[in-house]
């Protein structure tokens, strides 16, 4: 059965260079990729944790329940769909408020 590739959403902005992920394997790509998943988690954690009330905080546990969905749906077998998706993770960790 196929899985359906997880959605991206990007709220940074796109970086000058993209990495370059041509000599890593899918293995590793895919664990590099759950660990952004798993960072990206937990700073969304500390961010809800931390909101000013409760309208910030379902904003913050809503987009950490979307990571969550993502990194189960992550194929390990789609290249192109795991280094797209690590982008977003990690582009959204480099955009996350400084009280994460």
């Amino acid at each position: 059965e196929e899985q359906p590739m997880s959605q991206t959403i990007l709220t940074a902005p796109a970086p000058q260079a993209r990495p370059d992920y041509t000599g890593i394997s899918d293995a590793m790509l895919y664990d590099i990729a759950r660990h952004n998943a798993s960072v990206l988690s937990a700073g969304l954690l500390n961010l809800a944790r931390n909101a000013k009330d409760d309208e910030d905080r379902g904003h913050w546990v809503a987009r950490r329940r979307l990571v969550k969905q993502q990194a189960r749906v992550l194929n390990p077998e789609d290249r192109a769909e795991i280094i797209a998706q690590n982008e977003v993770w990690r582009l959204e960790n480099l955009a996350l408020p400084a009280a994460a």
